[in-house]
């Protein structure tokens, strides 16, 4: 590692490459046995299996709930919830402000928001986080919260306060003091979302489950719940209604009911 170090390094010096090249790719950091400073690479291999044919196949619902049984905290379980629930992307989770979430009853507003359809929250286009997340989402766009993530928020909101440093932190979803003398209360990554689903599923002793598939959980469902195209594009918060056409999959079973109820309709029933 130092080698190859020392070679970006060579390259930065002699201007083939950018300076902050050398530091996107590398990082000084603490061991978290020693504590002593080493050098590790920003970037690392995934060796969990990928797919090859790019579309992320949707975790079931009995997966999704094995991954809620599976978590060890409030804050954790809140945030798997966002995912499956809401079909929020993993950047868009690690983004939240905690002024996006309007949690209130329906008839409700909160301040300088004139939706009152009931609990909701802000996904709001940001730059600049402080671990590179990045939200895809244009502009503003509201998401519906259902009444049981509403209640695992609230429940994260009480363990927040348990987290010394989470008082004065602007996000959402924030870090526990680490090992090494971290206080806590710091902006998440994706990665740390990432890793975390995956442990997860291995705790409950399922497949390998990554965020995306969880908004597939919710996607699919929808489809197959036959919500309108436009509607699954405001929930899901699509650019293009075509970019749904991956969660439309219907099973023979599913086809060969609409097929018979629109013979019903043209011959009337049995």
């Amino acid at each position: 590692m130092a080698a190859i170090h020392g070679f970006y390094l060579h390259l930065a010096d002699l201007r083939r490459i950018s300076a902050k090249a050398v530091d996107t790719l590398f990082v000084t950091a603490p061991h978290p046995a020693t504590g002593k400073l080493v050098l590790e690479p920003r970037i690392r291999v995934d060796p969990r299996p990928s797919h090859a044919s790019g579309w992320a196949p949707a975790a079931s619902h009995e997966e999704f709930a094995a991954l809620l049984r599976a978590t060890k905290t409030a804050r954790d379980r809140c945030m798997v919830a966002l995912l499956g629930a809401c079909a929020l992307r993993v950047g868009q989770v690690v983004s939240l402000l905690r002024e996006d979430m309007h949690l209130v009853p329906v008839g409700s507003t909160a301040p300088g928001c004139p939706y009152s359809l009931g609990p909701h929250l802000h996904l709001e286009k940001r730059d600049g986080h402080p671990r590179g997340a990045a939200n895809k989402n244009r502009g503003t766009v509201v998401v519906p919260v259902p009444q049981p993530v509403v209640m695992l928020y609230a429940d994260w909101m009480r363990e927040r306060l348990t987290i010394p440093g989470a008082g004065n932190a602007v996000w959402a979803f924030v870090s526990f003091p680490g090992p090494t003398g971290e206080p806590g209360g710091q902006v998440l990554g994706t990665r740390r979302v990432q890793d975390l689903v995956s442990d997860l599923a291995r705790d409950a002793g399922i497949r390998h489950i990554h965020p995306h598939m969880l908004r597939h959980t919710f996607g699919e469902t929808a489809a197959d719940l036959d919500v309108a195209c436009d509607v699954l594009q405001r929930l899901l918060g699509h650019r293009d209604v075509a970019s749904q056409n991956v969660y439309r999959n219907p099973s023979d079973a599913r086809v060969a009911r609409a097929a018979q109820a629109v013979n019903d309709k043209i011959f009337g029933p049995g």
